[in-house]
């Protein structure tokens, strides 16, 4: 019964030792994941910050630039068109050429034609993608290191089975006790084995 109860003991040891050790392998991850999420974030909204300022800016510009060119200053406009920053230029002399103040069909302004991308939009709307991805995987990667940490608690429970065993002084309970740690042991490491590795 000692020997049984000593070799239990001794592999709830090493696989208690083995899911410490993935616990700690995905909780690096989870850091790391976690780490790519909140760069990822804060140079989203950098951008996006930026791309709002560029476009009211280029809101600004526009509105100066109709102003003038409704108003019949022809030198003036002329003046603003040319010297309006891209993508907003080309839009314009692709909308103004639309005819919008007679044309029904004419867009209600150049920045509903597709050709208005603003670079730093764009690379914000990639940048947040990134951050949800490594969110994603650093919440699978918490959960995953938890049920590891999980496992630590069920070969507890083979140690402790394993202690008791032989101590009832009644044959049967040490064997039944020894048996239930035995189980506990071969479900604990047959489900471990199925889980993730880092």
């Amino acid at each position: 019964m000692d020997l049984l109860s000593s070799a239990l003991m001794a592999a709830a040891t090493v696989a208690t030792a083995y899911s410490a050790y993935q616990s700690s392998l995905w909780n690096s991850e989870y850091a790391r994941h976690k780490s790519t999420s909140t760069t990822a974030t804060i140079k989203a909204a950098e951008l996006s910050n930026l791309a709002l300022q560029r476009t009211g800016m280029h809101v600004s510009l526009f509105v100066q630039w109709l102003a003038a060119a409704r108003d019949g200053k022809g030198e003036t406009a002329d003046f603003l068109l040319a010297r309006l920053p891209e993508p907003l230029g080309a839009v314009t002399r692709e909308w103004w050429a639309s005819n919008p103040l007679t044309n029904p069909q004419a867009a209600a302004s150049p920045f509903e034609l597709p050709g208005y991308r603003i670079r730093e939009r764009e690379e914000s709307v990639q940048w947040a993608e990134t951050a949800e991805r490594a969110t994603d995987a650093a919440e699978r990667a918490s959960a995953t290191s938890n049920r590891y940490l999980l496992f630590t608690i069920v070969f507890a429970s083979v140690l402790f089975f394993a202690g008791i065993s032989g101590k009832f002084g009644l044959q049967a309970i040490d064997v039944a006790v020894l048996v239930l740690g035995l189980l506990t042991l071969l479900v604990g490491v047959t489900v471990m084995l199925a889980s993730p590795r880092a």
